[in-house]
């Protein structure tokens, strides 16, 4: 019988600026992991973002909203914590 193993994650609210857009999200980190340190990440090349809503840098008009994106780390200008709680899920 196979089973699933569940890790436990943190959504944090983030907003993450990049050349032309701001992108308002959640991303998912571990229990113990800070946003630098999935940033910090050798071997992850994207950002995880969950219910994400992508709005123009210059106008703040909202572009689009999708339920998943990755975003290339190398175009993050700046990733910060939104102050919103966050809140421990199963993932």
């Amino acid at each position: 019988m196979a089973y699933k193993t569940m890790v436990k994650k943190i959504k944090i609210n983030t907003i993450i600026r990049t050349a032309g857009e701001k992108i308002e999200g959640n991303v998912h980190c571990l229990p113990n992991m800070r946003l630098l340190d999935l940033m910090n990440h050798p071997e992850e090349s994207f950002v995880p973002v969950s219910d994400a809503a992508v709005y123009d840098e210059e106008s703040g008009k909202l572009l689009y909203q999708v339920p998943f994106m990755a975003v290339n780390k190398s175009h993050v200008i700046v990733i910060s914590e939104t102050g919103q709680d966050a809140s421990p899920e199963t993932a």
